[in-house]
C-alpha cells in the first residue's frame, strides 16, 4: 500500500502520528517489562528472612524463595495483614513460611524479633532487607528518628547487625538491600538526617533513605571482607513497581495518582517483574555477584550520586552505630 502523505488531512497524520508513537511506546514498556532473572539454585535447608513480605516485591521474593525450597521468615509489621502471604505461600509449600513480627521503625520490636529468630534458628543465609515506607509528612518513630530513614535504614541496619552471629554460621551469606534509583534524587545530610532543619520534603526523605542502603551496603561488605567471612553484600533498584508502598499518602496525590495510571502501569513493573533484580541476586552463582556492588535490571550498575563514598560510608556507619546505641 502506498500512501500520499501530501494528501492526508490533519486527522489522518495525528491518527498516524499517535499510531506511531503508540507503538513505540508499547516497544519501550515491553523492553522495561520483560528483563527477568533467568538464574536459579536450590535453596534447600537455607533460611530466609525478608523484610516487608505481606505485599509486592517482598512477597514475590519470599514466595520465589519457598519454591525453591528455603525456609522463609515474614518478618512484617501486622500479623492480620500478612496473614493470607502466609496462607498462600504454606498453600504452595507447606510448612515453608513462618511470621515474626517486626516493626523497623521501633528498635525495641527489632531486637525482639531478633531474639525471637535466634531461639529458634542458629544459622541465617539469605537476609533480604525490602521493606520500605514514603511518607508526605514528617514523623518520628518512636525512637526519634525521621520516620523514612528510621524505618528504611536504622532498622534494617539494627537487624542485620544483630543478625551478624547467625549469618557467620550460615556456610555462604548474603545481605540483599533493596534500595531505589530514587538515591540520585538528592544527597544525605549529615548534620540534618531527620529535617529539623531544613523543610521536609518526603521525596526528599525517601532519597536520603535509599542512598543510606547503599553506604550501608558498602561498609557492610568491607567489615565482611576485614573479618574474612563467606558473604556478600549487595544493594538494587527494582525498578518503577505498581506496589502499595503510596498508601500513606494525601488525598491530592492518590487523585493524581489514580488519574495517571494507565500511562503509570505502561511504564511500570508489577511486584513479579519488580522482584527480578532481587531473585537475580538471590540465585546468581556467589562468586559471580560482585561485592558491595549497586543492581538494576539484573545487571551491576553505577551509582548514580556524587555522594555515594566509602568516606561516607563509614561516616554513616559510625553515626547509625550510635544512634541505634549498638
Amino acid at each position: 500500500m502506498n500512501l500520499d502523505f501530501q494528501n492526508l488531512t490533519y486527522s489522518q497524520i495525528f491518527i498516524l502520528a499517535f499510531g506511531f508513537i503508540f507503538a513505540i511506546l508499547l516497544l519501550l514498556s515491553f523492553y522495561i517489562k520483560t528483563r527477568a532473572n533467568k538464574k536459579f539454585r536450590n535453596l534447600s535447608g537455607q533460611i530466609v528472612i525478608v523484610t516487608g513480605s505481606n505485599t509486592g516485591i517482598g512477597f514475590e521474593t519470599a514466595k520465589d524463595c519457598a519454591l525453591n525450597g528455603a525456609k522463609v521468615i515474614l518478618a512484617c509489621r501486622d500479623q492480620k495483614r500478612t496473614q493470607p502471604a502466609l496462607e498462600s505461600i504454606n498453600q504452595l509449600c507447606p510448612n515453608q513460611a513462618e511470621f515474626i513480627r517486626l516493626d523497623l521503625g521501633d528498635l525495641s520490636s527489632v531486637r525482639l524479633f531478633v531474639n525471637e529468630f535466634k531461639s529458634k534458628y542458629n544459622k541465617l543465609d539469605l537476609l533480604i532487607n525490602n521493606a520500605a515506607i514514603i511518607l508526605p509528612e514528617r514523623n518520628l518513630t518512636k525512637d526519634g528518628f525521621e520516620t523514612q530513614i528510621g524505618t528504611n535504614h536504622f532498622g534494617h541496619f539494627l537487624l542485620t547487625n544483630l543478625l551478624m552471629d547467625q549469618l557467620k554460621a550460615a556456610p555462604q551469606f548474603r545481605v540483599i538491600n533493596v534500595s531505589s534509583l530514587a538515591h540520585t534524587f538528592s544527597t544525605i545530610d549529615f548534620d540534618d538526617l531527620h529535617f529539623e532543619k531544613r523543610s521536609y520534603k518526603q521525596f526528599e526523605a525517601y532519597a536520603q533513605s535509599k542512598i543510606a542502603n547503599i553506604l550501608f551496603t558498602i561498609n557492610l561488605q568491607k567489615r565482611i571482607d576485614q573479618q574474612k567471612l563467606n558473604g556478600i553484600s549487595v544493594s538494587l533498584h527494582p525498578g518503577t513497581v505498581r506496589t502499595d508502598i503510596s498508601r500513606n499518602q494525601n488525598p491530592l496525590f492518590r487523585v493524581l495518582y489514580t488519574l495517571a495510571y494507565p500511562l503509570f502501569y505502561l511504564f511500570s513493573k508489577s511486584p513479579n517483574q519488580g522482584a527480578q533484580t532481587t531473585l537475580y541476586c538471590i540465585h546468581e552463582d556467589f562468586d559471580k555477584l560482585v561485592k558491595g556492588a549497586y543492581y538494576s535490571d539484573c545487571k551491576k550498575q553505577n551509582f548514580g550520586n556524587k555522594c555515594i563514598t566509602e568516606e561516607n560510608a563509614q561516616k554513616l556507619w559510625d553515626l547509625s552505630t550510635k544512634l541505634v546505641k549498638l
